[in-house]
């Protein structure tokens, strides 16, 4: 085992049976991903050392277990285990990078904080990032790589961005970066990033900087044929516009709580009125698309002249421009500025600006 951590020095490392790693204790880097004690523990059986382990048909997650041989009582009668133990094993086989524990314990993070559909979509992200490559894969990485070097994520990420964090915080990060990872090549994952940061002990600064060195590691990935290939810029533009502006107008909803309950279904569908009328979500279709105006910015305007057209007290108009983390004058200047615009025959807005019922 490592006597020093190369990171900061610390000869604080523990041996974490369960997740096969040792961990500095004091910067949180994960010096050795291999770990395994002569225990007979379920470390070792996730590298298949042991032969008790009996996967499942979860995709995101190899449970095991500690009876028998793994057939007994886990898959049915002796009569039956044969054949049940060989769909089993067949299924093991073809997920077996998912059972490295830092891969679990990445993607239990994940769906925790994210929720499962989410962590799906970002399950190959997550498993690149946590599971070292062998073989051919792992030479045609370094092919592509040529002279430039090769970090796995989850060391980089552990190592430079949760110094004197603990290991859980890690998982959370490193889960976070690869769902934004995820998002930024394919724009699929539904996220409110502000929101989805809150209570996690980690910030937003922290999970964009390790999701700039998820990326890095998977554009080598692409490069080596290991994942699909990025989708392109603009496809990935309308896609979190969409998310975006979905998002936001759940937020917004929630500021009519206590409403009459016709009222609050009136105000959201002249709200989903006006966004129509302007072809939202769009990136150019909008009258407003050259004016660069934030999908939750221009949400958060035509919300608020709904409101006004249906009489909502001017204190619930208050909390919009908290709802969005902008300032009350960001929406207000914007709003006056659209309305000179429109005076002037600048811009058309189809009304969208107006209050009317």
């Amino acid at each position: 085992m490592t006597k020093k951590c190369e990171e900061c020095g610390s000869y604080d490392l523990n041996l974490d049976i369960t997740r096969g790693e040792v961990v500095c204790s004091d910067c949180g880097l994960v010096i050795e991903d291999h770990a395994s004690a002569t225990e007979n523990d379920n470390a070792g059986t996730m590298w298949g050392e042991h032969g008790f382990n009996t996967p499942t048909k979860d995709e995101s997650k190899i449970k095991t277990g500690s009876k028998g041989n793994g057939l007994g009582s886990y898959i049915g009668k002796p009569g039956e285990a044969k054949g049940k133990w060989k769909i089993l094993s067949n299924i093991n086989n073809q997920g077996i990078k998912d059972m490295h524990p830092m891969a679990q314990a990445t993607m239990d993070a994940a769906k925790e904080l994210a929720g499962k559909d989410n962590a799906m979509k970002a399950k190959k992200v997550i498993t690149l990032a946590t599971v070292p490559l062998e073989g051919e894969k792992a030479k045609a990485l370094k092919q592509v790589a040529r002279d430039e070097e090769i970090i796995l994520p989850k060391n980089s990420v552990c190592r430079k961005k949760t110094r004197g964090g603990s290991t859980q915080s890690n998982e959370r990060l490193l889960a976070l970066a690869c769902l934004r990872a995820h998002q930024e090549r394919t724009g699929k994952i539904n996220i409110d990033w502000p929101q989805m940061v809150e209570g996690t002990g980690v910030t937003l600064k922290q999970v964009v900087d390790a999701a700039k060195v998820v990326m890095k590691y998977l554009n080598i990935c692409e490069k080596a044929g290991l994942i699909e290939v990025r989708a392109d810029r603009r496809t990935v533009q309308f896609e979190l516009r969409v998310t975006e502006i979905s998002n936001t107008s759940l937020r917004l909803k929630q500021l009519l709580d206590g409403l009459d309950e016709s009222l609050k279904s009136i105000i959201m569908d002249d709200y989903n009125q006006r966004l129509l009328r302007l072809g939202e979500p769009t990136l150019d279709a909008s009258p407003f698309s050259r004016e660069n105006i934030e999908a939750k910015v221009l949400c958060a305007i035509l919300f608020q002249i709904a409101c006004e057209s249906f009489g909502v007290e001017q204190g619930r108009l208050e909390n919009i421009a908290q709802a969005i983390g902008r300032c009350r004058n960001t929406i207000k200047n914007r709003l006056k500025a659209l309305r000179q615009k429109v005076a002037s025959g600048e811009l058309v807005d189809f009304g969208v600006l107006s209050k009317n019922h």
